[in-house]
């Protein structure tokens, strides 16, 4: 078939789902081209939305924190931040391996609620009362 024709063809499938439409009825189903193969019933799926946090839901959360409250907050941010950074071994929060988004949103709402994820529970060296 030449490329006019199946120009044609395909003009003639829009112009009849146009009508049907217009007319109120059902799109019209596209005429069987010769020697075309029906996907089979198992087909593959359309691909599932990936789990958990994506690279633009870390690049928001991280930039949002950073960017609220006066200087000394956005200082403390810029710290907490580092210090994320610095535990799960990276140059930068965007170069994370997606696997590793949700647990850095994890200690990043732990800052924002107060906590610090990184300090040692106890406060004193416990080992040092052995005299």
């Amino acid at each position: 078939m030449s490329l006019e024709a199946k120009i044609e063809a395909l003009t003639a499938a829009v112009e009849a789902n146009t009508a049907a439409l217009g007319a109120g009825g059902t799109p019209a189903k596209k005429p069987a081209a010769s020697g075309a193969k029906k996907p089979a019933a198992g087909g593959k799926k359309p691909a599932a939305k990936p789990k958990g946090p994506t690279a633009d839901d870390l690049a928001e959360a991280f930039g949002g924190y950073l960017k609220t409250g006066d200087a000394d907050e956005r200082a403390e941010a810029k710290g907490n931040v580092k210090a994320i950074i610095e535990y799960m071994e990276t140059d930068r929060i965007t170069n994370l391996d997606p696997g590793q988004f949700a647990e850095a949103i994890g200690y990043l709402d732990q800052f924002k609620a107060g906590e610090n994820p990184f300090e040692e529970e106890g406060g004193e060296d416990e080992g040092d009362d052995l005299m």
